[in-house]
């Protein structure tokens, strides 16, 4: 039986608004976090384990991990795991749980779940030593001395116009002239070196450019001309040059803790840089990422990254190339954020991660 064209595209319409009204549903019922068929029902945290891969030990999706895990009501932050935590698998109220076992197994899980607790019974406890979200190692480089500025303002601040010596290397203890709007005497200053631009790839705008602080120095005299001198108190591994900009310390601290979270992000981005001057990215890597602050990103979201599906030549259509559908590659935490731009881990990646791949929210189941 032959369908007309319009009764075709009624029928594809009937199909995509279903299909939409299911996946709506499904999110509205809220199924539960799938857990893995080899999930350990005894876990002992070890030093160097992260949230995330305990997360992965249980769940397929490890950015669900909020979903299952027990909550204790007596702990202020309840969510912190320690080495040697022993970590167990119940059964509560129909509800698949892992918990910090106190000793008395799962029956403990369920007091502190159900247990009423007062104020004064609720435990500080601190966050020093509990496992990271992440690996600190593999990203203190990007959390100490690296910052992303708006290219503009950059431009308008002091830079560096001679050392005392005239040496070429400078360090702690030197003194250095800068030129510019006068600094205040008595205040410190960073002394940041100029790096790498970005761009956004649709757009083509610049929207951000990389600075890393090399000094800082305390302002000890101005003069008239817009001279100043600075007495260098720190130094980080690299000379002071001819040409760094000065201006006030920016704050780069994150916050002490933070956990695996689905991105909520008001649109979709893209993989802007491969950190470390390589190519492709794997898990381990660090990429910059065209999503910020201003579009709701921070630090411990979770997104998804999709690898621009390949051309084909449709044998049935004179060789027509179609592009197929795009496929997830990989999935990336950020673990630092500036207005336009983050610095995110790859969590884990099941092809090599490039600058222009597309990057949104995790699905939901």
């Amino acid at each position: 039986m032959k369908m007309s064209l319009k009764k075709i595209a009624k029928a594809m319409l009937i199909t995509t608004f279903s299909s939409a009204m299911l996946m709506t549903a499904a999110h509205a019922n809220n199924p539960p976090p799938t857990i893995k068929a080899d999930a350990p029902n005894r876990y002992i945290v070890k030093k160097g384990d992260t949230l995330w891969d305990i997360s992965g030990r249980y769940l397929n999706s490890p950015w669900r991990w909020k979903d299952i895990w027990a909550t204790n009501k007596q702990i202020k932050n309840p969510h912190l795991i320690y080495p040697n935590d022993v970590l167990i698998l119940c059964v509560i109220q129909g509800q698949t749980l892992v918990g910090v076992d106190t000793g008395e197994g799962c029956a403990g899980i369920e007091k502190q779940l159900t247990g009423e607790v007062s104020a004064s019974q609720v435990t500080v406890t601190s966050t020093a030593n509990s496992i990271p979200p992440i690996p600190w190692s593999a990203i203190q480089h990007w959390l100490d001395n690296t910052l992303i500025v708006d290219p503009q303002d950059f431009n308008t601040t002091p830079y560096i116009l001679a050392s005392k010596n005239r040496n070429l290397i400078t360090s702690r203890g030197d003194k250095v002239y800068a030129k510019g709007v006068p600094l205040i005497v008595g205040q410190r200053y960073g002394v940041y070196r100029e790096g790498e631009q970005y761009v956004d790839p649709k757009t083509q705008e610049i929207i951000g450019l990389e600075v890393t602080q090399v000094a800082t120095g305390m302002v000890t005299s101005t003069e008239t001309n817009g001279v100043t001198s600075l007495q260098l108190t720190d130094s980080y591994g690299k000379e002071v040059r001819e040409g760094d900009r000065v201006f006030v310390e920016l704050d780069n601290s994150i916050p002490p803790v933070f956990y695996p979270t689905p991105a909520s992000v008001s649109r979709g981005g893209m993989i802007v840089r491969v950190m470390d001057s390589i190519s492709s990215a794997a898990k381990g890597s660090v990429v910059a990422v065209n999503l910020g602050s201003t579009h709701g990103a921070k630090p411990g979201d979770v997104l998804t990254v999709y690898q621009k599906g390949p051309l084909v030549r449709d044998i049935k259509d004179n060789d027509t190339p179609v592009r197929l559908p795009d496929e997830p590659s990989g999935t990336v935490m950020v673990f630092n954020t500036f207005d336009d731009i983050s610095y995110a881990y790859v969590l884990d990646s099941e092809l090599p991660l490039n600058v222009g791949d597309k990057l949104l929210p995790p699905p939901y189941l």
